[in-house]
């Protein structure tokens, strides 16, 4: 049993190689370890039981106890809330329901799209728009693994690298950097942990699918095995297909179809002295995305559904529809996201105080992005095949050291990453130019290297009292090397380059417990993100944009001050929880990129922000019957300053763009027998507020406003024992019916002011929006076993 392959490095490491070898031999040693001690294992019930405590303890998912224990800002998801949310969405819907996350995307609720999600005003994702403050400031992960590109702008992370959701089982969220044996890279504000399903002890397997609106249809299947002498085996996966709700303009029949799988496995061993696991997770996406995705609000004279002064309709929600799509012969876009993940973990226990955790991971990023714009006449080049490939080796090891007044936790992660994009601009059809013979190429690679070492103590001098100071060091390594110098088409003009920060991050938190059901808690954390790739060189055409000698981390200053309240069996509520939270997150020394053409990036702003807002989330459980969760969240989210690309003097205290005022969730679910039948009925509202639009034109916030708008779901569903008589196999068929966007409201979730280069003409200026879904109808079944 090897884990020690996992963190093979390029021979471009040189030096760097060592920790990452050596955490690699401790994680070997390790599970060899696990192996001898593993030769104990037996058999009998009372050894069954132990072991199926033990792999339930493997289940990471934050539970409102454990929120309600923490001097940090936590949520958690739970599977009864997710079903809230279409069956045919993506993991962005789901997470939508956690407090001071709001979501935007062109794909309505499809899992199959790409969405850009905020956390308090912190984002990762894909928007397709300019004018985020901090566009990757969030770490995701798949079962406690970073899926998040060390580096890209562009691509970071996609939501749909996680397209079927009934593979999740809950979502961990932690506001903010947390505390270091909890934080990640991009983790200056906030970690999000997808917690795929799980082996359980007992067998269990379950098959269903899903079908609708725009031709939705899909399936998935979990499969798990039980414990059988120690081990427990899963594996699930499943497909979804859709069209989009777009509508071609007259002559046009072209539904811009997408399908999405995802494939994920998991062995536990649970032994004496210890777990020991082994994941590993597929995914793959084809979107024939709708282009043009943006449309005018308003007509605009020579945009017209047939190109730029064709003699055709006017284009815009006015005039040719709300929803309007044009034919692929004018514009024409396919986008292809493709991942998998390898990884291993080991818990050993060395003493009945202390005890060894490592992950040991692998994953392989992919995305393809092919497009031909022909709305204007003489566009040179018109096509462009763009393709990026990523290898991630990473390791993190710890110690957690519980004594009877501490609990210490030290350790740390070394990554290490290889990323490539090759972008080819050409022409079609032209004679001397393809993708062999581009008019335009950049390829370059960036190799990063990040180390994170830390120590934490948890301190209880007295009950109710818990202090928690810590401190991280972090060291991010970059070097990027221009493939294309040289070559009179290249547009990406930088030369080589390499740079390392490090860097140290106190942090303390300090939480105090009145009362059984009350408690006070703050917070303060100092962190670092490295640079995206645009501020070390990648996709730049001005070679005056990039100035490596004053390129500096992100720094993040995050304060937090709350309450959390947890009851149960209090008057009328079998168990209830409230959680006020007050954030403010000062990030300095951002370099942010805008682009204003299709690839060339011709602009960097120098800024620093300021987040801050307030966060309240109640959940409720009166009874069996009954299950509600509110969550509202304000905002005043700020550029300090902001120095647009060639000004020399930064603008003040300008609003950062689409960061809503105002985020409300709430919903809530009934259920109760009828007939030995169990029926549920639940009601999800989502209202998203105002706010404010990017100016491509000035490449710099503005002061123009999106108006607010607000969504309703129902979900009504039952849960049919099946008699033996009719089935010896099927325990329970599962049949619900979801409506997404009850009330058909219009909205446009993506906007912004265009320079003039989306559509050419006399655009620039003015106002161009990619709609959200109409309303949507859905049906799934489950089959039990």
């Amino acid at each position: 049993m090897n884990i020690g392959f996992l963190v093979q490095k390029s021979a471009r490491i040189g030096s760097r190689g060592v920790l990452l070898a050596t955490v690699s031999l401790f994680s070997l040693s390790s599970v060899a370890f696990a192996q001898a001690v593993n030769a104990g294992t037996v058999s009998a019930h009372g050894v069954e039981a132990s072991t199926a405590i033990k792999l339930k303890k493997t289940d990471h998912r934050l539970t409102k106890k454990r929120i309600f224990a923490s001097a940090q800002t936590k949520a958690v998801i739970s599977r009864q809330q997710i079903e809230l949310v279409s069956p045919a969405a993506g993991v962005a819907q789901a997470l939508s329901l956690a407090p001071g996350v709001a979501v935007r995307g062109y794909g309505g609720s499809a899992g199959t799209a790409r969405y850009e999600f905020s956390l308090r005003g912190a984002k990762v994702g894909w928007s397709s728009v300019n004018g985020d403050a901090e566009r990757n400031g969030i770490t995701v992960l798949f079962d406690g693994i970073p899926m998040n590109n060390l580096t890209s702008h562009n691509g970071q992370w996609d939501s749909n690298e996680i397209p079927i959701l009934q593979l999740i089982s809950g979502i961990n969220v932690i506001n903010g950097p947390g505390n270091p044996a909890s934080r990640w890279f991009d983790s200056i504000g906030g970690t999000v942990d997808f917690i795929p399903v799980q082996p359980t002890a007992r067998p269990q397997y379950e098959v269903g699918g899903v079908f609708g609106s725009h031709a939705t249809y899909g399936g998935h299947f979990i499969a798990n095995t039980g414990l059988i002498d120690g081990w427990s085996i899963l594996f699930a996966g499943g497909y979804l297909r859709n069209n989009t709700f777009r509508v071609g303009v007259p002559g046009v029949n072209f539904h811009a179809p997408s399908e999405s799988n995802a494939y994920f496995g998991k062995v536990t061993h649970v032994f004496d002295g210890g777990t020991i696991s082994f994941g590993g997770y597929d995914d793959n996406n084809h979107e024939e995305r709708p282009s043009p995705l943006f449309i005018p609000i308003a007509p605009i004279a020579g945009i017209t559904t047939e190109g730029l002064g064709a003699d055709a309709p006017l284009y815009s929600q006015s005039t040719s529809g709300y929803y309007s799509l044009l034919s692929p012969s004018v514009w024409f876009k396919h986008i292809q996201v493709r991942d998998y993940m390898l990884y291993g973990k080991l818990s050993l226990d060395l003493t009945p105080d202390l005890t060894f955790h490592d992950n040991a991971w692998f994953r392989h990023g992919a995305r393809v992005h092919y497009r031909v714009n022909n709305f204007v006449p003489g566009t040179s080049p018109n096509s462009e095949y763009y393709y990026t490939v990523s290898d991630t080796y990473g390791n993190q090891a710890y110690m957690d050291w519980r004594l009877p007044l501490n609990d210490v936790k030290f350790g740390g992660y070394a990554i290490n990453q290889r990323y490539q994009p090759i972008y080819l601009g050409y022409n079609t059809p032209s004679i001397g130019s393809s993708q062999v013979n581009p008019i335009q190429i950049s390829n370059f690679v960036l190799y990063n290297t990040f180390l994170d070492g830390y120590i934490q103590d948890r301190i209880t001098p007295f009950s109710g009292l818990s202090v928690t100071p810590g401190l991280a060091a972090v060291e991010y390594q970059t070097d990027f090397n221009n493939n294309e110098m040289g070559n009179p088409a290249n547009v990406s003009v930088t030369g080589n380059t390499h740079k390392t920060f490090t860097n140290f991050e106190p942090s303390i938190g300090v939480r105090y417990q009145a009362t059984p059901w009350g408690a006070l808690y703050a917070s303060y954390a100092e962190s670092y993100q490295n640079p995206t790739d645009n501020g070390f060189g990648a996709n730049n055409s001005n070679a005056g944009a990039v100035d490596i000698a004053g390129l500096k981390p992100v720094k993040s200053l995050d304060f937090e001050i709350g309450a959390k309240m947890l009851f149960r069996d209090v008057g009328l509520f079998h168990r209830a929880s409230l959680n006020i939270n007050y954030f403010h997150d000062d990030l300095n020394n951002e370099s942010i990129a805008t682009y204003v053409t299709n690839f060339a990036l011709t602009k960097f702003a120098a800024a620093n922000a300021t987040l801050k807002g307030i966060n309240i989330a109640a959940t409720v459980d009166p009874n069996f019957h009954w299950h509600a969760f509110s969550n509202i969240s304000f905002s005043n989210n700020r550029y300090r300053s902001y120095l647009p690309g060639g000004a020399t003097v930064p603008l003040t205290n300008l609003p950062i763009s689409y960061n809503p005022k105002v985020i409300l969730s709430a919903g809530i679910d009934y259920k109760t027998f009828v007939q030995g039948i169990l029926m549920n009925a639940g009601l999800l509202d989502q209202y998203t507020g105002s706010q404010y639009l990017f100016n491509n034109l000035t490449t710099a916030p503005s002061y123009v406003k999106q108006k607010g708008f607000n969504l309703v779901n129902l979900n009504l569903g039952a849960d049919i024992p099946v008699p033996r008589r009719v089935s010896g196999a099927v325990k329970v068929l599962k049949l619900a019916f979801n409506i997404s966007n009850l009330l058909g409201t219009r909205y446009n979730p993506v906007q912004y002011i265009s320079s003039g280069g989306y559509f050419g003409g006399n655009s620039a200026g003015t106002i161009l929006v990619a709609p959200g879904a109409p309303r949507e109808y859905l049906v799934s079944v489950t089959a039990k076993f």
